[in-house]
């Protein structure tokens, strides 16, 4: 928080929120991995199959 205020008084900026989705979009196989993590720590068995392709 410090640093956005920081950047915000050097440059006269604005904030503007990168959004509830920025990590995930960011870093996809991380996210991915860390939701299987999640449900086989529940107790579930995961498996991961790719959606057929749009047309």
């Amino acid at each position: 928080m410090l640093t956005a205020a920081w950047h915000m008084l050097t440059t006269g900026a604005l904030y503007q929120d990168p959004g509830a989705d920025y990590f995930n979009l960011r870093a996809p196989t991380k996210t991915k991995a860390r939701a299987i993590g999640q449900l086989e720590s529940l107790g579930y068995k995961v498996t991961i199959e790719p959606l057929p392709e749009a047309r």
